[in-house]
């Protein structure tokens, strides 16, 4: 349907009975609501922008923080924080317990904690079962940040078992109950079956299942059960996110067990992964080292300056490169996934597009990724909007003219949060890929400062070999040079 049709339907409607107006702005309101309530943020904030700049949405006091859950979700910070404390100044016991929630939310995800816990705690009444229940879960993961084990297994265990979450609630109190009784028999058992019971095909099944081997591969390694860590990191899938650390683990385990070969082979594998995950890094100190152990000496040598050489350079190229993203130069790149993908062809420098691409697949990032791919196609919606009311403008009567500027607006107000969010997302964006930067940069400054002093270890072992050899030869030499005057002194007394 054009927009024309559409807008002209919206003005009579404007002018009909008060009840037709509140009929249309719930059913409006439901339909939002519904998307809302299964976590489709898109179609939520797609409705009701759209309601809002037609003035089809009549608000009324009880769903200011449905809304205000909505724009949390896309990172609207301005708008959340000026609903939400109208709300919870003004607003009835359950709005304000709802609007408390949805702060405690915003808190717990920036890593807030003790906001977090003291919004919670200001909440009296009772909320909605799956609100309700997303509050369990998250004061279960943050009493486990916080070491209290039991706490986080009192709060977890109050989570349905029909929740979409329940694989990592398991997961978490298994994880949880292994603190409180260090009982390593019964977590493993407990962790094996949990991968066994979510086994299945799809990308999330083998996300969760990587990381169930993973946390008790190393588990089993910090206490000393180097076989069965090896068999559990095995199970990690390749080319996944964790197979970095899963390798590292197995390299660990095979090293404890005096498998040196295979240890070397799997650190070989390790050094081709993609640069910027910190495992990467550990292997050009442990393949030098694995060398010595297999009696390698030169070749150890070798590896050690080779990788004091790899240390320096990227250091530089870090540098460089935190420099350019700073001055702003790849913003049109950092929030598009098939750059990222394709990072040579705006970056001369190889190790630097394979650690942006690590960065892809960072969980922060993508989730960036993902709401500002939907603001800019709802920017974009708006625009189309703006401009099919400015093409009808000649042919609003006078009567009509309120409504249309309302409706400009509207949608006015609209662009101006949708900017907000893009612009924030691109800021974020900025921010974390520099933070990445900066973290690998001070990581390779340390593991620079191991080889280093490993090569000197080895030359000043070498050099005190040589003093050792020199001080050796010179003693023998001296002591024959001690024994010869003797000889010569016996050869003249016997002498006629």
């Amino acid at each position: 349907m054009k927009f024309s049709i559409v807008f002209f339907m919206l003005i009579s409607l404007a002018f009909e009975s008060a009840a037709t107006e509140e009929e249309v702005s719930k059913l409006l309101l439901s339909e939002i609501m519904y998307y809302r309530l299964q976590d489709n943020n898109f179609d939520a904030i797609g409705r009701y922008m759209n309601a809002e700049e037609k003035n089809q949405l009549l608000l009324n006091k009880n769903n200011r923080a449905y809304i205000a859950s909505v724009y949390l979700n896309y990172d609207l910070h301005s708008q959340v924080s000026s609903m939400l404390e109208y709300l919870i100044r003004n607003e009835s016991a359950a709005v304000r317990d709802m609007s408390w929630y949805y702060l405690g939310k915003l808190h717990y995800e920036s890593k807030r904690v003790k906001s977090a816990v003291k919004s919670f705690s200001k909440i009296t009444g009772q909320l909605t079962a799956t609100e309700q229940e997303m509050k369990y879960i998250m004061y279960g993961v943050m009493a486990m940040n916080d070491k209290q084990y039991d706490v986080a297994v009192s709060e977890l265990l109050k989570a349905s078992a029909t929740s979409q979450l329940f694989p990592y609630v398991e997961y978490n109190l298994a994880v949880a109950r292994f603190k409180i009784s260090n009982n390593l028999t019964v977590f493993s058992n407990a962790l094996t079956a949990l991968a066994l019971k979510y086994a299945g095909s799809s990308e999330n099944d083998y996300i969760f299942a990587d990381q169930i081997h993973t946390t008790l591969g190393y588990v089993l390694l910090q206490n000393k059960q180097y076989e069965p860590a090896k068999q559990s990191l095995r199970k990690v899938s390749l080319n996944a996110h964790l197979t970095t650390r899963a390798l590292r683990g197995m390299i660990y385990a095979s090293a404890e067990l005096k498998q040196y070969d295979l240890a070397l082979n799997l650190s070989l594998q390790l050094m081709k992964m993609t640069v910027g995950n910190e495992s990467v890094h550990f292997s050009y100190i442990v393949i030098p080292y694995l060398l010595q152990k297999l009696s390698n000496k030169d070749k150890a040598v070798a590896f050690y300056q080779h990788a004091v050489d790899y240390f320096s350079q990227l250091r530089i190229d870090l540098k460089q490169t935190i420099t350019r993203v700073n001055k702003g130069e790849f913003d049109a790149y950092l929030l598009d996934l098939e750059k990222i993908l394709t990072a040579e062809e705006w970056l001369d420098n190889a190790d630097m597009a394979r650690l942006f691409r690590f960065v892809s697949t960072l969980d922060e990032w993508r989730d960036a990724v993902y709401k500002y791919r939907e603001m800019k196609y709802l920017e974009q919606r708006l625009d189309e909007s703006f401009y099919e009311l400015v093409a009808i403008e000649p042919n609003v009567q006078k009567n009509y003219q309120i409504v249309y500027k309302e409706s400009f607006r509207k949608i006015a107000g609209s662009k101006k949060q949708v900017a907000e969010s893009i612009a924030w997302h691109q800021r974020f964006a900025r921010g974390f890929i520099t933070t990445v930067l900066d973290n690998q940069y001070d990581d390779v400054t340390d593991y620079l400062a191991q080889a280093r002093f490993a090569l000197a270890q080895f030359y000043d072992l070498e050099e005190q070999k040589r003093q050792t050899t020199e001080t050796t030869w010179l003693r023998a030499a001296d002591d024959k040079a001690a024994m010869k005057p003797a000889a010569d002194k016996t050869d003249d007394r016997d002498r006629p």
